[in-house]
């Protein structure tokens, strides 16, 4: 992929200009602050994030049916308990494929629009606190931005695990770099993917990263 432009011969770019002719789709500014995004329907579906990363939302129900073949594509990786998946282009394949689930989320999405369903949740960069440095305002919850969690499940998880990391780096920060500790917390975090009792997930999290952190006291 030449060229001197690079940003033109991106992969992301090669997923704009693949997409932004089908009509359910509107290419705009993504909703986290930091790259761009098409809306479906009103609500944003999918965040393109620099030149390689994607968010799509392809609803929870929709995530849990095809859990499986995701879990073995190595180029998507899934937010526990939420209908974001992120997408990491590495090659041509890897934008067929996310076109591919493109249309599996309009699809998705367009069918709850008469139900009672909550709006889309944030994408993992709107609801990071490691994207702060990204994004020209704060995210929601944070820099005096209320955030109240709501009566979606996947939502106040999100809170909650959001409050978890924030605890947990003012707490360790002094021992152990940001990412570091966002990477444990990520890890444990993933190990509780399959669990579909999510209430006391972010306490487990919580607990398992603290020990992995805390270094053991002298004997």
């Amino acid at each position: 992929m030449g060229g001197t432009d690079g940003l033109r011969t991106s992969l992301a770019e090669s997923v704009v200009e693949q997409l932004n002719d089908w009509p359910a789709l509107r290419l705009c500014r993504a909703g986290c602050g930091f790259g761009r995004a098409f809306a479906c329907g009103g609500d944003q579906i999918l965040h393109l994030h620099g030149r390689d990363q994607a968010e799509l939302y392809l609803t929870w129900p929709y995530v849990r049916r095809m859990h499986k073949p995701l879990r073995e594509c190595a180029s998507v990786r899934i937010r526990p308990g939420s209908g974001w998946v992120g997408v990491w282009l590495g090659g041509d394949d890897d934008v067929a494929l996310l076109v591919s689930l493109v249309s599996i989320a309009i699809k998705a999405n367009l069918a709850t629009l008469d139900t009672v369903q909550p709006r889309v949740g944030p994408c993992s960069l709107g609801y990071s606190h490691l994207a702060e440095q990204f994004m020209p305002q704060p995210p929601p919850g944070r820099g005096g931005l209320p955030m109240t969690p709501s009566g979606n499940p996947v939502e106040r998880e999100e809170h909650v695990m959001r409050e978890v990391t924030d605890r947990l780096l003012r707490r360790l920060g002094g021992n152990h770099q940001p990412t570091q500790v966002s990477q444990v917390i990520d890890a444990v975090y993933r190990r509780f993917d399959d669990r579909p009792v999510r209430d006391f997930v972010p306490v487990l999290v919580e607990r398992f990263a603290r020990e992995k952190l805390t270094p053991d006291p002298p004997a």
